[in-house]
């Protein structure tokens, strides 16, 4: 029996994947050897995490909102997502 389930497209790029998990280990970077403090650490590292998601996962929510793509590989043609 065949599985039916549509795998969701990349739309980040790997110079896009690359600045974002550099960003992210930055970030952490300035938490770690505490340059970052308080709450702007707390907004950062969260930032930062979501920054690290995006990049290992290759996909950006926002950039499939505005219909923007630096991904090189077109879309499979089964998968049409609004």
């Amino acid at each position: 029996m065949k599985s039916s389930t549509k795998s969701i497209p990349r739309n980040l790029g790997t110079a896009d994947r690359i600045i974002r998990a550099t960003v992210a280990a930055g970030v952490a970077l300035l938490w770690y050897f505490n340059v970052l403090t308080g709450w702007w650490a707390v907004i950062l590292m969260a930032l930062a995490g979501g920054l690290l998601l995006n990049s290992l996962v290759g996909r950006c929510g926002l950039y499939a909102a505005l219909g923007l793509s630096t991904c090189k590989i077109p879309p499979p043609s089964g998968n049409k997502f609004p």
